[in-house]
């Protein structure tokens, strides 16, 4: 009889974190996809008004900057408990904001007032990031953390394909004050389902000893000098980061490029996010599907992929014909995500096996963090470039940097093998 209540007890608790990691991930989708939605028509709605890039570029980048200063935190509150309250107390901050942007920009300076609304959604992000990491780990089991990882990745790509659609069609049929509103009953429902998803603490076998968690949770410097210590997880970070600031130039690039050099509407600049977002929903599904035949050894081969999606860009630009010019922005927009989103998983993956336990939260708060620094700098730097130069120009720099950071990958591949 105790046998048989035991084996009754495994399908419960199977479908118990099920439905808790759906829950997780369905609020995941709801609050990244207005993240995303807001994001993307806040500083579009900058454009639109000022008509300078630069300005664009310094307004997105110096959001950044709060969200930089609060991914030290995110990792701390990731290795410690109460996740529940956390989440949801965010989500409520995110709907006060939404709320408060509409009398704001009436009032203040546009500029300062888009400023400040990225800057809270930008120091969530980086709260959120962490946690929802490790919780979507801890429920699924560290057995599983390409796929655990691949999920997380896919609902955020998913909602880097819904959130700027809905946000274009909201921001070009209703206006900016329309979408507000329904991000704050968007957030305030996110609130609710992180309620409901986490209803308790989660014990797997990511749970270290409480004591030992507990003194490494005091000290934040604890995972920069683990990192400084192994300084291949370091050099990783560090090419991760200068991955990142690449990529910026076609996110920046894409507004860019259709609303000025093209001349077409700001719709068609979601058509290229929601390609975008479908590539990266495609790559984390090849890594979910088929775990096995990824992993961190091919990360010199994903990052030469991407730059495969940058060519043809290079090469359409001087042409100047507007559908050929933006059939080759959406398609190699949509494969740099795919390889791009493998290469992340992978990366994070390598990150989360190499970190101990009671550090993974900090060090991957570290890893994001490094990304956070390189994206404004990347937005600037762009920012600057794409009022200067031609657009083929810019490209072309930023082909330069990825296959120099391929080489960069392969060099540190080899000489990993040549240590082993």
């Amino acid at each position: 009889m105790d046998g048989m209540s035991n084996i009754d007890a495994v399908p419960a608790s199977k479908t118990v974190l099920s439905i808790r990691l759906v829950g997780l991930l369905g609020a995941q989708l709801c609050v990244y996809s207005t993240l995303s939605a807001l994001c993307f028509a806040c500083p579009l709605y900058l454009l639109d008004r000022s008509g300078s890039s630069t300005l664009y570029g310094v307004v997105v980048a110096i959001a950044f900057i709060l969200g930089v200063l609060a991914t030290p935190a995110g990792g701390v509150l990731a290795d410690r408990e109460g996740h529940r309250s956390v989440l949801a107390a965010l989500g409520i901050v995110l709907m006060i904001a939404a709320m408060l942007f509409v009398p704001m920009k009436r009032s203040l300076p546009l500029a300062a007032v888009v400023a400040v609304m990225l800057c809270v959604q930008y120091a969530v992000q980086s709260i959120l990031k962490p946690i929802l990491q490790i919780e979507t780990l801890r429920i699924a089991g560290k057995e599983k953390v390409e796929r655990a990882i691949a999920l997380v990745s896919q609902t955020t790509m998913a909602s880097n394909i819904l959130g700027p659609v809905v946000g274009t069609a909201v921001y070009g049929c209703f206006g900016i004050d329309a979408l507000c509103a329904i991000a704050a009953a968007a957030f305030a429902m996110s609130s609710l389902l992180y309620w409901a998803a986490l209803k308790r603490n989660v014990h797997s076998e990511v749970t270290e000893d409480g004591s030992t968690r507990m003194a490494c949770q005091s000290d934040f410097r604890s995972a920069i000098r683990y990192l400084l210590q192994n300084t291949s997880l370091l050099a990783v970070i560090l090419l991760a980061a200068v991955l990142n600031l690449a990529l910026v130039g076609l996110t920046i690039g894409a507004p860019v490029i259709v609303t000025r050099h093209l001349g077409m509407q700001s719709s068609c600049v979601g058509i290229i996010e929601a390609a975008m977002g479908l590539g990266g929903l495609v790559g984390g599904g090849l890594v979910g599907i088929w775990p096995n035949r990824f992993s961190f050894n091919g990360i010199c081969r994903y990052v030469a992929m991407i730059c495969l999606g940058v060519v043809p860009v290079i090469v359409t630009l001087p042409i100047g014909v507007d559908v050929i010019v933006f059939a080759a922005l959406t398609v190699g927009s949509a494969w740099v995500m795919v390889w791009a989103s493998i290469a992340s998983v992978e990366i994070v993956a390598f990150v989360q096996r190499t970190a101990p336990t009671e550090l993974c939260g900090k060090v991957l708060s570290v890893v994001y963090m490094a990304l956070f620094c390189a994206t404004p700098i990347g937005q600037l730097a762009y920012g600057f470039a794409y009022d200067r130069w031609a657009p083929a120009a810019v490209f072309a720099a930023m082909l330069v940097v990825l296959v120099l950071t391929t080489v960069l990958f392969y060099r540190l591949k080899s000489r990993s093998r040549q240590t082993m």
